[in-house]
């Protein structure tokens, strides 16, 4: 409790000492500086493989240019130390970040037309930004986004390196995609494409693709239709087939569930499912955009081969306290387990700019050996 009440201290302390300069900076005009500073400390207990305890102090610092002649510029720089460790192991993935993970230059071909050099963070389709932690997954490439005609957002895209939001070894750093992806030797990349159409009433309709040389291509669609003011139904589709050299990536994910307003809670009973092979376009690489929800643990296996998922996501807000939980069950036809997982989530604000969240996981898989596994996290926030 003590080291606890100490990471506070330092993080109350630390945004006392930032917010007058950065204000100050701003009111100039000459760009804009945000960011955070923000304490993990993180407990694990995996039953059969051990656990470990530490936390970590963060600093997120940003800046964007004012635009001139139609160009503008982004810095974004992440650091995060550690300020203590108990039996420290690698499943934490809580380790020590110093990554400069945006820097791009963007110009404005038309008023809607924008292209986009440098790194970057891409919250679309195919790659998913997912701060779960002290830093958002980013990418180097070049972006063309178009949003002309009313109702349909195109993005079209090459990325060459990945700096993921794991903070193992040296997942945090920018590295080739034949190593995000675990392939055997590098690769030249993905080019992807996504369409966004949002033209009709209660409809948003989704396609992508992405081709991941030597690795796999990706081809799918999202949709969500809002039947009434408080209830809508999600769609999702995609395929993974190999590229080249690669084999494993043959797999189809289907996925349907129903979104429902009930008083203060929505909720969000669904199916996810997964044939063929392994997926290799998911949460611990490029990120993955469905209903089905973030898992702390991934213990269930959700994303395996020949996998079947029932999931219940629930969330609401009583006064300024945001509440959540996410509910898994899978059984797999290919490993020797069926997976539970329960994830609860308590966040609450302190005033405009500090936040305490608390998460907390707990999995279980049944199989010849019964294994019990536990996550706790205590993040505190200030943002600026």
């Amino acid at each position: 409790m003590k080291k606890i009440v100490f990471v506070l201290v330092v993080v109350t302390l630390s945004a006392a000492a930032v917010e007058s300069p950065v204000k100050t900076f701003n009111e100039f005009g000459y760009g804009t500086v945000s960011g955070r500073i923000q304490s993990l400390s993180m407990y694990r207990d995996f039953e059969g493989v051990g656990n470990g305890f530490n936390s970590t102090l963060g600093v997120l610092l940003e800046y964007t240019s004012p635009e001139f002649g139609g160009f503008d510029f982004g810095l974004g720089y992440n650091y995060a130390g550690e300020l203590y460790d108990h039996n420290k192991s690698s499943m934490l993935l809580n380790e020590e970040i110093h990554v400069l993970n945006e820097a791009w230059l963007r110009y404005g071909i038309f008023e809607n037309t924008k292209i986009k050099v440098g790194r970057m963070i891409n919250n679309g389709e195919v790659f998913r930004k997912d701060d779960y932690r002290q830093k958002a997954r980013s990418i180097e490439a070049v972006q063309l986004e178009i949003k002309e005609i009313e109702g349909l957002a195109l993005t079209l895209g090459h990325a060459i390196r990945m700096s993921n939001w794991i903070q193992d070894g040296d997942r945090n750093d920018f590295n080739d995609f034949g190593d995000v992806f675990g392939a055997q030797d590098d690769t030249d990349g993905i080019t992807w494409g996504e369409a966004v159409f949002t033209r009709v009433d209660n409809l948003e309709i989704a396609i992508f693709n992405a081709y991941a040389y030597d690795v796999a291509n990706l081809i799918g669609t999202r949709v969500k239709l809002d039947v009434t003011e408080t209830t809508s139904l999600l769609g999702y589709y995609r395929h993974e087939s190999d590229v080249g050299e690669s084999t494993g990536s043959d797999a189809d994910a289907v996925g349907l569930s129903v979104e429902q307003k009930v008083g203060p809670v929505t909720l969000s009973p669904g199916y996810f499912g997964v044939r063929g092979d392994n997926l290799r376009f998911q949460e611990a690489t490029t990120g993955i955009n469905h209903p089905l929800g973030v898992s702390m643990m991934l213990y269930s296996g959700q994303f395996a081969a020949d996998s079947d998922t029932l999931f219940l996501k629930a969330v609401t807000k009583v006064k300024a306290t945001t509440l959540y939980a996410l509910y898994n069950y899978t059984w797999h036809s290919d490993l020797p387990y069926d997976g539970q997982e329960l994830n609860l989530v308590v966040k609450q604000p302190i005033g405009d700019q500090v936040t305490i969240a608390v998460k907390s996981g707990l999995g279980y898989r049944d199989g010849p050996d019964n294994t019990f596994a536990s996550d706790t996290r205590l993040f505190a926030t200030y943002n600026f």
